[in-house]
């Protein structure tokens, strides 16, 4: 009888030793996934602002060009 009551005793530590393993691996996971998905969206919104820098430059650029064309036409 004491082997049996050793036995369920074992199996019930292994049963939970599993489950904690298997709960901290998903938050782990979870974390892990949370933290990339903000990574990439801080990478996309700093692209999209040097994108944004670069067009304004050369809208600025092509205008000033624009304008100093007009100011040496001699009409």
């Amino acid at each position: 009888m004491e082997y049996v009551r050793i036995n369920n005793e074992y199996d019930f530590v292994k049963k939970r030793a599993l489950v904690n393993f298997l709960t901290n691996s998903r938050t782990n996971v979870e974390a892990h996934f949370h933290g990339r998905a903000q990574s990439m969206l801080n990478s996309i919104e700093r692209y999209e602002q040097a994108n944004l820098k670069n067009l304004i430059g050369s809208i600025s650029n092509d205008a000033f060009a624009k304008i100093e064309q007009q100011l040496a036409d001699p009409t």
